[in-house]
């Protein structure tokens, strides 16, 4: 066995339990860190550990921004005092209110989400006001995966009709690539590139249109590529 996943106290552990390796989990952290050369460019996704320790760990190592994929995701960062919170989809109905409702009970994070189309804007855009919130999106591109997402053609019509609706604040573009995962690191970085000029050719698009949007861009298999930008 590895000694580093090495339990010393193994049968006075009750089951179920989560076992956190904390040595290597902050190894892996500062690697990432170094990785980045700029810890303000990161945002971990906390999907893979749903975990308020492992979230704290890297608020310590000086990581602020986060994604996540729920509303209990989202609080259990909001209760580990993160700053900045991307809900990763759009909330709709029920989802929208319970995001809301996090917005007004957490105010020291910042929390914002995606949209990628003008009636879930629009929607989330009636709920803000109602409940005096302005709240801050980022376009969600498809690049490939076809999972969510607007086509790069059309993201520069939806995200100047985000900034004319009150209620929301448009930030800027999120591209995951998830879909991206060859074994060949060559084959990789191709792939990821060719992904990525679409997300080159709308912020272009959108600075000649006077926006200066920000990028949130890759998962965990494109990460190494994209730290190197």
């Amino acid at each position: 066995m590895n000694e580093c996943f090495h339990l010393s106290n193994v049968s006075s552990v009750d089951s179920p339990a989560l076992v956190i390796y904390k040595d290597t989990v902050i190894k892996n952290i500062s690697t990432a860190i170094a990785m980045a050369r700029n810890v303000s460019r990161l945002r971990p996704h906390v999907k893979t550990h749903k975990c308020m320790e492992v979230a704290q760990l890297m608020l310590t190592a000086g990581i602020s921004k986060f994604k996540c994929a729920t509303i209990a995701e989202a609080e259990m960062l909001a209760m580990a005092a993160a700053p900045d919170v991307l809900l990763a989809y759009q909330p709709v109905g029920p989802k929208l209110k319970r995001f809301i409702q996090l917005i007004q009970k957490y105010p020291p994070t910042k929390f914002s989400c995606l949209v990628d189309n003008i009636d879930m804007a629009t929607g989330i855009s009636t709920e803000a006001l109602f409940s005096h919130l302005v709240i801050p999106v980022y376009i969600d591109l498809d690049v490939g995966m076809h999972r969510t997402g607007i086509s790069p053609t059309a993201a520069t019509v939806l995200y100047e009709d985000c900034v004319a609706l009150k209620g929301i604040k448009i930030i800027g573009i999120h591209a995951y690539d998830g879909h991206l995962r060859s074994p060949d690191i060559q084959q990789r970085t191709i792939d990821c590139d060719k992904a990525y000029e679409q997300v080159t050719e709308v912020r272009q698009a959108l600075q000649q249109m006077g926006f200066d949007p920000v990028i949130i861009a890759g998962g965990s298999p494109t990460f190494p590529i994209h730290a190197k930008r």
